[in-house]
């Protein structure tokens, strides 16, 4: 096949290509939200591996993964067509990942200043000091297993098994947002505890 020919084909495959993805953008613009599935499964692949070269995490790209075609979706409507819906996704996906980041950072500063584990209580050196604290120790080691399920499970495997986040929620089965979610309203049951973890 001559070169020109080849050419002109593929520019009317890719054609073609961007105008059934108009139709699935307007189609689920007009209330047809099951049209979204095929733009998903179509750009799952780029969007996941984006993901994962920017976190290097599997799990993390993944999650974000599905956050992104979540926020794509709500955002749909806004949509102007004026760039190709690749494009479009693409910036959604790398703004998404780079707020991981972020948060991935200060997450891991925290814990490098030396945020609340188990041994953090035990800093004293003379023995009525070191009593105190494992008196501390023991009304803690209370509170967190008087609360309810999950929240004393991402108590024990954050703090006392120094788990990040998302290795919590690759063990669970759930996102790292969820994680984060049941951290801080474990934090407040246990300030409601008279005891507070910062």
């Amino acid at each position: 096949m001559p070169r020109h020919a080849a050419s002109n084909l593929t520019y009317r495959e890719e054609g073609r290509r961007l105008e059934e993805e108009l139709q699935w953008i307007r189609a689920v613009k007009a209330g047809h939200p099951e049209a979204y599935k095929f733009l998903v499964q179509r750009y799952q692949s780029m969007v996941y591996h984006v993901c994962l070269k920017m976190t290097a995490d599997s799990v993390s790209a993944k999650d974000l993964s599905q956050d992104i075609f979540l926020k794509a979706y709500s955002a749909l409507p806004a949509f102007r067509e004026e760039s190709s819906f690749s494009t479009w996704l693409y910036q959604i996906a790398v703004r998404k990942c780079l707020d991981w980041k972020r948060a991935h950072q200060r997450e891991q500063a925290r814990r490098t200043m030396g945020e609340v584990n188990e041994n953090d209580w035990v800093t004293a050196e003379t023995p009525e000091k070191i009593v105190l604290s494992e008196e501390m120790n023991s009304r803690i080691r209370q509170i967190v297993d008087e609360l309810q399920e999950p929240y004393k499970s991402a108590v024990q495997m954050y703090y006392f098994e120094q788990c990040s986040y998302q290795e919590i929620a690759k063990r669970r089965g759930i996102t790292a947002k969820t994680v984060e979610s049941q951290l801080y309203r474990a934090r407040q049951m246990m300030r409601q505890k008279g005891e507070e973890l910062r």
